[in-house]
């Protein structure tokens, strides 16, 4: 098992972990806050010893882990396709993201502002969503493509909802660089499937062990 898909599955784990927090608000009303607070934090791993340490443990991107074999082994599950929708327009918004250094400055000011108040999740959690929201929307949502989240009209409208739901796309993203730092490229998703869902089962029994 090499590092390089070890990371790249970390990654891609990370982005479904946070598109499958944002169907669960869009969708179902539901909030899963250590979910949701392992995705935040994310943001702000600047100098990780490794991708694992972004996220903390492999334990707390189980779900992630599971979410991204469903999109492997089941490609037409309504959920997983609407994840890979979103994804393919996170990584393009990286790319964009990637390439303009202005954009990078101000978003990192940003994160670096909200640092302090990041060592407090649980306390600081809705102050940090709607931060993040204001981030997301003043600096990503002008770019193209536009990432459309579907849902429940009745989910999508509470402004809670829709912060949490932006803040959770900017911790998407965050994943979606990680993986082009990795050495991912989109092909890589189609060529490598199987090399993907074997790593996949090591990092979930890597958890349980």
């Amino acid at each position: 098992m090499t590092s390089e898909y070890i990371n790249k599955t970390i990654a891609l784990a990370g982005i479904h972990q946070a598109l499958l927090q944002v169907q669960n608000i869009a969708w179902h009303d539901q909030f899963n806050e250590s979910e949701i607070d392992v995705c935040l934090a994310s943001l702000f791993q600047r100098d990780p010893d490794s991708y694992e340490d972004v996220f903390g443990n492999l334990a707390n991107i189980r779900s992630g882990l599971n979410a991204l074999k469903q999109s492997f082994i089941n490609k037409r599950d309504k959920e997983a396709l609407e994840r890979a929708r979103y994804m393919v327009n996170l990584m393009m918004l990286s790319k964009n993201i990637k390439n303009n250094s202005q954009l990078s400055e101000q978003i990192g000011t940003t994160l670096s502002l909200l640092e302090e108040a990041a060592e407090d999740m649980p306390q600081q959690r809705n102050y940090i969503i709607e931060r993040l929201a204001q981030l997301y929307q003043n600096a990503i949502s002008p770019l193209n493509p536009r990432v459309i989240v579907y849902g429940e009209p009745a989910n999508l409208q509470p402004e809670k909802n829709a912060a949490a739901i932006r803040a959770l796309l900017l911790a998407g993203l965050r994943s979606c660089l990680l993986w082009y730092q990795a050495g991912g490229y989109q092909f890589n998703l189609l060529i490598g499937k199987n090399r993907y869902l074997a790593t996949i089962d090591h990092l979930l029994e890597s958890d349980l062990s």
